[in-house]
């Protein structure tokens, strides 16, 4: 092989190490990031209480509101309600806001998600959920890959310095005299 196939073979090499290597780095960075935020939320969330358990909002309605019949408006029964989710309505009928915590089965999800009427001791009140709290369905298994991907992403982010300085240092042994 002659000087310049060297040369030619030594260039290619470094442009890959210089500018290839950190690319590829960068994007295991910018996978690594989401994957290790995702994956370390799913296995927490249910451990400080972040899912499972929904609000609903209970509104009265005024007496002329309540004997209008509406057709987009289902009437529930209150004694078809869960326990649990009769507990939340006189929760938050009784309490200082509008909203409460149903903290078991909610029988009536579809039935609360698109709203109805229902009449607790003589008086009528709109509820629905207000929001479902639903656990985020991923593999735990992403925290650990994501901080894998994040290492490897900053060992080739930092290979070019690193390759300069083994370049340099192997360069002055080159031109170090041999001793004797």
């Amino acid at each position: 092989m002659s000087g310049t196939d060297a040369d030619t073979a030594s260039d290619e090499e470094s442009r890959i190490v210089v500018y290839a290597v950190p690319f590829v780095g960068v994007l295991l960075i910018a996978v690594g990031i989401p994957s290790a935020i995702l994956g370390g939320y799913v296995v927490v969330q249910d451990t400080i209480g972040l899912c499972n358990d929904p609000d609903v909002t209970v509104t009265p309605l005024e007496d002329e509101e309540a004997d209008t019949p509406r057709e987009t408006v289902e009437r529930l029964p209150y004694d078809r309600l869960s326990p649990a989710e009769q507990a939340a309505v006189r929760e938050a009928i009784d309490g200082p806001t509008d909203d409460a915590t149903v903290q078991g089965d909610l029988e009536n999800r579809a039935t609360l998600r698109e709203g109805v009427i229902v009449d607790v001791d003589g008086r009528s009140y709109y509820v629905t959920i207000a929001s479902l709290n639903s656990c985020l369905e991923a593999e735990p298994l992403l925290f650990p890959i994501g901080v894998v991907a994040i290492l490897l992403g900053v060992v080739g982010v930092l290979t070019p310095p690193i390759y300069r300085r083994m370049a340099g240092f192997e360069e002055r042994m080159e031109q170090r005299p041999p001793r004797e």
